[in-house]
């Protein structure tokens, strides 16, 4: 995918592999929905120079390429998206806002796939993953990092989030956020579009018949820029509106003001890449659906900010002469406190409604009621979340046979003697249309079938197509296929095919057989040891 190009993460998956979004995949879409990136017509970009642009390519593949210390890779990006963050914001607060929401993202991400399997491909799998785990994550996330890091104490003179962040669908037309966030800006001002980019039409100014041309295209969801481009856009027209003569056009903008102006358009931007990529990916319907999402948990989350703000009043009145970093630490030590208070509680009310869900009497519920039952237990924001997942999940039923082929392979590899199994496991999955969804798992009996006859090239052959299978699809089965392909790499002299079968081991925190306890288990030193020892051919497990 081309660098700073408006394609994003949904578009790159018109394959039919069956897997969840790959890391790489992720972060980069984090840095496109940013709008820090340069796209071709950013010709002076403020935020992204040259060099940092060549030395962020190379973060990128260096991270897509999986081939050590993912996490690393990790800290390195988001230590980078940050400065960029810092230049483009220049608001602390919101600039910690963004990042702890990013870490959350990614969090939860990685926890999903070290759990979850597939068995939808890879752009039905992110809409899954989306609509059941990332949509509340992006929820959450605000409205507890709005108080937790005090952003609510610098008073922006913003108009709520969700009345134009989300993007309006009428007969098929779409305004997007970014249209939204010009439009407040023009009225926040009482100034014409055409009149705030180019006041003063007397006289001939090229950049400024652009800057309109550009503003237009923009509003009408034509055209999404780079926030570079915006800003420079935002600065000129606000630099003609101040020397204007005419009294119409003239305004005189504080330099608050126009840090607010530009942390509206970063908003907005970032909402209308993600929101257009949600459409363009996955249609109206979704959208809409994404929206009333979005909508539904804000409203539920605001509720609770709204007695966590009224608590930290009470907290902040007994106390006299706070200065600002006291203040800071009440918020950031309350808030967090509230939150794990009530996951905490949640998470101990869900285990009495999977007790409750499994008794005669709730199965014979109305759905209406059963909703209630759910409300009661774990509270308004994860009966939806739960409610609406399992409405998701209907639309893509388990395929038939799935779970009994899954299981029968599982059990098969541990036991495999004879080829034929294998192949008749094969032929198990053809007939019934599983080979894709399952061919990690048919790959991994072959290999355990070729470990057991000492055969180690073909087992290493086979274990390499699996882990590469396994790896975004495979979910929390992935322990033992991991270690097996850690020792067939060393068996077959393939050091740089191993370490990176560390590295991700390490990612998904799944652990390397030999390296636990190791304080730096992806030095030369520990990955060149366990090379040595597992790569011993005399060195083989009697039960796989």
């Amino acid at each position: 995918m081309e660098f700073g190009s408006s394609r994003g993460l949904f578009n790159i998956m018109e394959n039919t592999d069956i897997s969840f979004p790959t890391i790489g995949e992720i972060v980069r879409a984090i840095f496109n929905c940013s709008g820090l990136l340069p796209q071709k017509e950013d010709k002076n970009n403020s935020i992204l120079s040259a060099n940092d642009k060549k030395n962020l390519q190379m973060q990128l593949k260096r991270l897509a390429d999986e081939s050590s210390k993912i996490d690393g890779k990790l800290d390195e990006l988001i230590v980078t998206l940050k400065k960029l963050l810092i230049k483009a914001i220049q608001e602390e607060r919101v600039v910690c806002m963004v990042m702890e929401f990013v870490e959350e993202l990614l969090n939860t991400y990685k926890f999903v796939i070290n759990v979850d399997g597939t068995y939808l491909n890879k752009k039905k799998t992110t809409q899954w993953l989306i609509k059941s785990s990332l949509l509340d994550k992006l929820v959450i996330s605000f409205y507890k990092n709005y108080l937790s890091f005090n952003v609510v104490g610098q008073q922006h003179n913003i108009p709520n989030l969700i009345s134009w962040v989300l993007p309006e669908i009428n007969s098929n037309k779409i305004a997007w956020p970014l249209a939204h966030a010009w439009k407040i800006i023009y009225s926040s001002l009482s100034i014409s579009q055409s009149a705030f980019h180019y006041p003063d039409k007397n006289q001939e100014d090229n950049r400024a018949t652009q800057n309109l041309e550009k503003a237009q295209r923009w509003v009408s969801g034509k055209q999404l820029p780079s926030i570079s481009s915006l800003y420079s856009n935002l600065d000129y027209s606000l630099e003609l509106l101040e020397i204007s003569k005419e009294e119409k056009t003239h305004r005189v903008v504080s330099a608050k003001r126009v840090n607010e102006f530009k942390l509206i358009l970063f908003i907005a931007r970032s909402a209308t890449f993600f929101f257009k990529e949600i459409q363009s990916s996955f249609g109206n319907e979704f959208l809409m659906n994404v929206c009333q999402h979005i909508k539904g948990q804000s409203a539920r989350c605001s509720r609770m900010n709204k007695k966590i703000m009224s608590e930290l009043d009470s907290i902040k009145a007994s106390y006299t002469d706070l200065t600002t970093a006291e203040v800071d630490e009440i918020h950031f030590q309350h808030v967090s406190q509230s939150w794990q208070h009530y996951a905490f509680q949640t998470k101990e009310r869900a285990h009495i409604l999977q007790n409750v869900i499994e008794t005669d009497d709730f199965k014979s519920l109305s759905e209406r009621k059963a909703s209630a039952v759910y409300i009661s237990y774990i509270g308004s924001f994860y009966a939806y979340s739960l409610l609406e997942t399992m409405k998701f999940n209907r639309r893509d039923k388990v395929p038939r046979d799935y779970v009994e082929l899954l299981m029968k392979g599982l059990k098969l590899k541990n036991n495999i003697s004879l080829v034929s199994q294998a192949e008749n496991f094969e032929k198990e999955l053809k007939n019934s249309y599983l080979n894709n969804s399952l061919e990690w798992l048919s790959d991994w009996c072959y290999a355990n079938y070729y470990y057991n006859q000492e055969d180690n090239v073909n087992a290493n052959c086979f274990y390499k197509r699996a882990f590469t299978k396994a790896k975004y699809s495979a979910g929390g089965h992935q322990y033992k296929l991991v270690n097996q392909y850690i020792e067939s790499c060393a068996k077959n002299n393939k050091y740089r095919d191993m370490k990176k079968a560390v590295a991700w081991a390490n990612y998904l925190g799944i652990k390397v057989r030999w390296l636990r306890g190791w304080d730096d288990p992806e030095s030369e030193e520990s990955l060149k040891g366990l090379f040595k020892l597992v790569g011993q051919d005399n060195f083989r497990y009697a039960n796989l």
